[in-house]
């Protein structure tokens, strides 16, 4: 059997006709009845019923025409995918990313991967920056997108800077460090820090936090509504805070390092291979960072 003679039995079911299918083939009356024939012939069966001008499914015909659009599909996956390879385009992409950026910039993205690699299968999962690198390395995601540590060293792994993230460190309007006119660090350690928490080979953890007394949590988004409960300070990337900042029910308080740009970027194993989707996201999020920087 070829995928040629079971695509023409299909069509001519579905048109009800050779000719029928010669047309949406675009092909001639005798090339598609005579593969049909050729594949009754393999068979040793009668697939259709012929009456004039018109074709039926047989009994037979009626039991394998279900398996016979299960083969095709499979077939034209397969091309898919070594037409992918060839090209240099991942069939499959496993992505780590963290949540510094807008959700609706990831809806956007994920739209567009769908409409120009329809035949890669992507898988994202979010994590908190350091669990991202812990990822890579153990070959949980192929790719990482996050902010990038300025201190932390990590062996087999690639980071590539696309662009800078600003973070600001803000509270409530109604929180006690809203209203004080020059915030020293002591200030700082005497509230609540809302700090991000993460998950490494010795457990759950804090990630750096400034206050003895912090709450840790695993998501910039959960960072920033425990500051809108009012539960404490904490740094946020800017990019989730506009809203709040403009109606001032956050305020980025009075210090030193209140406003600080961090590196965002795309973290890679030493030997990864990234194929043209890997490319075209690295792009992507690049462009968008810098035209938010402007």
């Amino acid at each position: 059997m070829r995928s040629s003679q079971i695509e023409m039995f299909l069509t001519a079911v579905e048109e009800g006709s050779i000719a029928g299918a010669a047309r949406e083939l675009d092909k001639s009356r005798t090339t598609v009845s005579a593969a049909i024939s050729a594949l009754e012939d393999s068979l040793g069966v009668e697939l259709l019923a012929r009456s004039g001008n018109s074709v039926k499914l047989t009994d037979v015909g009626r039991m394998v025409h279900d398996d016979c659009e299960r083969m095709l599909q499979a077939a034209l996956d397969i091309e898919a995918k070594c037409r992918q390879f060839e090209s240099g385009i991942e069939s499959a992409l496993r992505i780590g990313r963290d949540d510094a950026l807008p959700e609706s910039f990831w809806r956007a993205t994920m739209r567009e991967i769908q409409q120009q690699f329809p035949d890669s299968s992507v898988s994202i999962y979010v994590a908190p920056p350091p669990e991202l690198y812990e990822m890579v390395d153990e070959n949980m995601v192929d790719v990482a997108f996050g902010l990038l540590p300025e201190t932390r060293a990590f062996g087999r792994i690639n980071s590539k800077k696309l662009g800078q993230v600003r973070m600001m460190s803000v509270v409530r309007k109604d929180h006690p460090l809203a209203s004080m006119k020059r915030i020293q660090r002591a200030d700082l350690e005497r509230y609540t820090e809302i700090t991000l928490a993460y998950v490494d080979d010795e457990g759950l953890k804090a990630l750096d936090p400034i206050s003895p007394h912090y709450i840790a949590l695993p998501f910039y988004e959960h960072l920033r509504d425990a500051v809108l409960d009012g539960s404490g300070w904490s740094n946020v990337p800017s990019m989730l805070l506009r809203k709040y900042l403009r109606s001032g029910t956050l305020q980025v308080m009075r210090h030193s390092n209140a406003m600080q740009w961090q590196p965002y970027g795309e973290i890679t194993a030493m030997d990864a291979r990234g194929g043209a989707l890997t490319a075209w996201l690295s792009d992507r999020l690049e462009s968008f960072l810098v035209a938010d920087a402007e």
